[in-house]
């Protein structure tokens, strides 16, 4: 006879594949989507010399936050900030996406807990923002860690873990692999050549801003200065004072778009 416990769990993964996680899998793509397209638009007026930053999404929250409308989509962004963990966690605790206990299949699942987590954070960190916070904390989380005992260790794994992420992210793009979670048959042919561009330039250039990242990360390790440990916000702005700085940074914010605009398009056609 099986337990409680047992119960409970079989309950608990036939809610995980339930159609209303999906449809908070799709809320929360295109959430990441309006928040990477800020970031890139942002970018591009940085590097058009019309004004714009170099930010990450909590100076992305943080633009949003100076307006009353925009706050309105703050509101948003960290509901389907929300979602998108609610969707991640029923896929790595509960295998939605049937991905099994091999290595290949816990190995995706430990990703999509890791991504989780992250966006619950960035949630957070909206709501904060939302409910009033006005400095922004300009303290860059690896910078301090650099003084932390091991520190230099940790801001190297982070790096490494950072080049990984980029190179699998690089293979998803350039081998198509991707289109293995999006309903292709849903689509017309000409839809489905666009979203395929799309996901190969986006992810790519997704895999190039990670590289970046961590180059600086590795830089910061090896030479043990905190100025170097940069995030996404950091990275682009470094792109921005490089040599030709405005034409790097304005491909790296296309990029940036253009990934933003393949996440609308998954959040339509994804296999949530």
């Amino acid at each position: 006879m099986a337990t409680e416990a047992e119960k409970l769990h079989r309950e608990a993964k036939r809610e995980a594949r339930s159609p209303w996680i999906g449809y908070l899998g799709r809320i929360g793509l295109a959430a990441q989507g309006a928040c990477f397209g800020i970031i890139g638009a942002l970018a591009i007026e940085l590097a058009t010399g019309r004004g714009g930053e170099a930010t990450d999404p909590q100076g992305a929250f943080h633009a949003l936050a100076r307006h009353g409308w925009t706050k309105i989509l703050l509101a948003l962004l960290a509901a389907g900030f929300v979602a998108y963990a609610v969707w991640r966690f029923a896929q790595a605790l509960l295998d939605r996406g049937r991905m099994g206990h091999d290595a290949g299949g816990l190995g995706r699942r430990a990703i999509q807990l890791g991504q989780g987590v992250i966006y619950l954070g960035l949630a957070a960190s909206a709501v904060h923002v939302l409910l009033g916070a006005r400095s922004r904390n300009q303290k860059r989380p690896a910078a301090g860690v650099l003084g932390w005992p091991g520190g230099r260790e940790l801001v190297g794994l982070a790096a490494a873990v950072l080049v990984v992420i980029a190179g699998v992210t690089a293979y998803w793009a350039l081998s198509r692999r991707f289109k293995e979670s999006l309903s292709t048959e849903a689509m017309s042919p000409s839809t489905e050549r666009l979203v395929t561009t799309l996901g190969v330039i986006g992810l790519t250039s997704l895999g190039a801003v990670c590289a970046i990242v961590a180059w600086f990360l590795m830089k910061a390790a090896v030479e043990f200065n905190p100025q170097d440990a940069v995030s996404l916000g950091g990275a682009l702005a470094k792109l921005a004072h490089a040599d030709y700085g405005s034409a790097r940074l304005g491909v790296v914010a296309t990029g940036v778009i253009v990934f933003a605009a393949f996440d609308l398009f998954q959040a339509r056609f994804h296999r949530a």
